[in-house]
């Protein structure tokens, strides 16, 4: 799977017909969810930090493909969808991202990947995380050495 960079799949996302399949740019995804990931949206509150990035997720009826970026960030040890409400902190449901180490400083992309029957854990399905992405109670999280339970997060809406 190639991906184009996250500030044009963003740019193209916006161009989506949600729900219809229906697409510009060559996407034909289901749905595209662009997710702005903050310290703010953290529960509970993370040591001060000065991070942010973006996740985008585009689901497609037999798989869901994704990109992670951040900026002002160093030593991210994982990174999931939780379900979770507003607020709330939840279950990991799926794990994005989990390096053998922590990273370095990151300043752009740091993870690209496809979900699919294969790869998504045991009792997790295509449809069942589909679902979980349409109900508003899921979340992308990405934790750091500095913040184990998070250092920045979104909801997906």
């Amino acid at each position: 799977m190639k991906f184009r960079s996250l500030m044009a799949m963003g740019l193209m996302a916006s161009s989506v017909a949600c729900g219809s399949g229906a697409s510009t740019g060559g996407l034909d995804a289901d749905r595209v969810y662009s997710i702005a990931l903050t310290s703010g949206a953290e529960v509970p509150a993370p040591k001060p930090t000065t991070a942010s990035g973006a996740a985008l997720i585009l689901v497609y009826p037999d798989r869901i493909e994704f990109q992670l970026q951040a900026s002002n960030i160093t030593a991210i040890t994982m990174a999931h969808i939780h379900s979770g409400a507003p607020g709330v902190a939840g279950p990991i449901v799926v794990t994005l991202f989990q390096p053998a180490s922590p990273t370095g400083a990151i300043n752009g992309l740091f993870a690209s990947g496809s979900l699919s029957a294969g790869s998504l854990p045991q009792g997790v399905t295509v449809a069942s995380l589909t679902s979980l992405l349409a109900s508003g109670n899921a979340y992308v999280n990405v934790h750091t050495s500095a913040n184990p339970l998070g250092e920045i997060r979104g909801q997906v809406q």
